[in-house]
């Protein structure tokens, strides 16, 4: 193990030399997937709870409809983490999403025969969330295996950029028009669009299964114990996740509401609901062009703190002043601030896990990180369903927002206390060295989806 006190994956020229080089068609490929995915996904965000408020006015079962999408991060992201570490996660993903599609597809034709329930809503939300965990799961492990370790900030800043822009910036009013004609073309679209994904991934070449050093698998069990164990003895990865997990709760508080908050408090339609969701894509976009400039020259620990205050400061805006601009200025920030995170951690993440390593760590970081989304959504939702009656409608939605407040500036403490710059310096000191294979190691045919 390295012992320098500040590592170093290359020296400053290969890694200025980098930085010039292509990502590669590999990396271009793996890239228009996710945009395609993220494009279906941006609908979904849109389309699931106006489908559900269409179905009921009840804050918490609408609420139960987005916490069942996140649930599986619970229920199933230890074993996808087994199984990404297992097998060829480029296979995986084409799997995983293919059932994706295949239940969209389904949802759209019980939508056009009108049979469509909160029970059944709940149960499609379920099995289509289950199927993301092992798709999305895999993604962030496959990145160091088509770019060069110095190119991650690049790449990630990529992907982040791609994500929002399909996600937010067009997903989401492409829902709202969708919406306008038919509830049934929003959810066939996004049935489309994942397939089209899983033929991206189809054209990519090369080995994506996991370094084992010739070594077999041990038993599953064996395997999921060593990922838990990994991730929890880790200095930086173990409050890292108990940090990510209480955030993604508070702002899971307030997405449990958010499209009753839009309609009954900001008074907007689908397509106003649509277009303000393109705020957030807006500041991520700007974020995933500017963030990956800087990052490298603020320290984590620096860039955790700040961006959990400010999480937790526009969620009290918007709680507390019920304004389509104060929420319109709060979720551009967001969408700026989300990136720097998602950038910051992800790359901090793939430099201190080992590949034979990266799919379980990546799963049991996001049991906790993620898996919390859900149970921040229940919470949320039964706080306005329970404030409903003393301070009423209006208030009640707004509450959720008070909360995660309260919660983000709260653990705006903890990289003071906890994931201290020498905490953080001293884990990528001691980091595995491995590097992941680099562009050259694939391939260089062109992409049948997306090229620079």
């Amino acid at each position: 193990m390295s012992q320098s006190s500040a590592p170093q994956d290359t020296p400053p020229s290969e890694t200025g030399r980098s930085r010039r080089e292509p990502l590669g068609a590999q990396f271009h490929k793996l890239l228009g997937a996710v945009g395609l995915g993220n494009l279906g996904d941006g609908i979904a965000v849109v389309a699931l709870p106006w489908y559900a408020t269409t179905l009921t006015d009840d804050p918490f079962l609408v609420a139960m409809v987005g916490a069942a999408t996140r649930l599986p991060w619970l229920l199933f992201a230890l074993l996808a983490g087994v199984v990404g570490d297992r097998v060829d996660r480029r296979r995986l993903k084409v799997a995983a999403g293919g059932a994706k599609a295949l239940l969209l597809a389904a949802l759209t034709v019980v939508i056009v025969l009108g049979a469509g329930s909160i029970p059944l809503l709940i149960a499609v939300a379920l099995l289509v969330g289950a199927c993301e965990v092992f798709f999305d799961n895999t993604a962030q492990s496959v990145v160091p295996s088509v770019v060069s370790r110095s190119q991650l900030e690049r790449a990630n800043g990529r992907l982040q950029a791609v994500e929002r822009v399909l996600n937010s910036f067009l997903g989401a009013p492409l829902a709202g028009a969708l919406l306008a004609v038919s509830t049934a073309w929003a959810f066939g679209a996004q049935a489309a669009l994942i397939l089209l994904a899983v033929v991206c991934l189809l054209t990519m070449r090369g080995n994506f299964r996991p370094k084992t050093d010739g070594e077999a698998h041990p038993a599953i069990l064996t395997m999921l114990g060593e990922g838990l164990a990994w991730l929890w003895r880790h200095p930086v990865m173990r409050p890292m996740a108990i940090v990510s997990g209480l955030s993604n709760m508070a702002a899971a508080f307030t997405g449990a509401v958010l499209v009753l908050f839009a309609q009954d408090v900001l008074g907007v339609g689908p397509q106003g609901y649509g277009l303000l969701m393109t705020v957030t894509a807006a500041g991520a976009v700007l974020g995933a062009l500017v963030v990956p400039s800087f990052s490298t020259r603020v320290h984590p620990s620096t860039a955790m703190g700040v961006i959990l205050a400010v999480l937790g400061s526009t969620a009290l805006v918007v709680g507390l002043l019920h304004s389509i601009p104060a929420f319109v200025v709060c979720y551009f920030i967001n969408g700026f601030i989300i990136t720097w995170w998602n950038i910051t951690l992800i790359s901090l993440f793939q430099r201190l896990t080992p590949d034979r390593l990266r799919s379980r760590a990546f799963s049991a970081h996001r049991t906790l990180s993620w898996g919390l989304l859900s149970v921040g959504m229940g919470l949320g939702g039964a706080l306005a369903a329970v404030l409903e009656g003393p301070l009423g409608r209006e208030w009640a939605l707004a509450s959720p927002f008070i909360a995660a407040g309260l919660i983000g500036l709260a653990l705006a403490a903890a990289p003071a206390l906890v994931l201290t710059p020498r905490v953080i310096d001293q884990a990528l000191a001691d980091a595995d060295p491995e590097s992941p294979p680099g562009p050259d190691a694939e391939s260089g045919q062109g992409s049948a989806c997306r090229q620079d």
